[in-house]
């Protein structure tokens, strides 16, 4: 597996504030592709994944490295939309293929799973730096912003059932399951303080 690089960590500044799901604690939870087959990069929606303003150049730098993995229809759409958009309300959001698959979702050898094409060029030591967009990287765990802060919340969907059921099975924290986009996002030590304030 390849080595995470993250040169310009964390993505929140110290400075930021932020407010934190009491749920986060108390979940366990470890993704399980072969029953979700990547449900969450495949969801019916208005929108894609969001994105932060500092992700855009991220994803322009790594599209030209990624897209021999794409689908015809992702090409098709990025023709259209491009690797992001901005919405009505001023965010940005990755595009879907007709209000589905995101964009650089790919499948291999005819498998009903969906993976992402950043993920997999970056495991592959193609990319380096950018494994995927941290809102991809941290579900189900989402960080919204809230007035001049921001909530870190833990969003229970239908679709993760297979990720709860093998968490609680195999007995992994979600902080635990996901401990390196959480660093990516936070800094190692507002992780720590973080787990102090969930009683870890």
């Amino acid at each position: 597996m390849h080595e995470p690089t993250f040169p310009d960590l964390p993505i929140y500044s110290e400075h930021t504030r932020f407010e934190v799901d009491r749920a986060i604690g108390r979940t366990l939870f470890a993704c399980d592709l072969s029953e979700c087959h990547g449900a969450c990069c495949t969801m019916p929606a208005d929108a894609g994944a969001p994105i932060l303003e500092s992700e855009i150049p991220e994803l322009e730098r790594v599209f030209p490295i990624v897209k021999k993995y794409l689908s015809e229809d992702s090409l098709a759409t990025i023709e259209g939309e491009g690797v992001w958009r901005r919405e009505k309300d001023g965010s940005v959001t990755i595009p879907a293929i007709r209000g589905r698959d995101c964009i650089f979702v790919t499948y291999e050898d005819g498998s009903p799973t969906a993976h992402c094409a950043i993920e997999k060029a970056y495991r592959a030591g193609e990319i380096e730096g950018f494994p995927k967009p941290i809102s991809c990287h941290l579900f189900p765990i989402r960080i919204y912003p809230k007035g001049s802060s921001f909530e870190i919340v833990y969003e229970s969907i239908p679709e993760c059932k297979g990720g709860r059921a093998r968490g609680k099975k195999e007995k992994i924290p979600l902080v635990d399951f996901l401990e390196s986009p959480l660093v990516r996002a936070l800094g190692e030590e507002r992780v720590k303080k973080l787990r102090d304030a969930l009683g870890e």
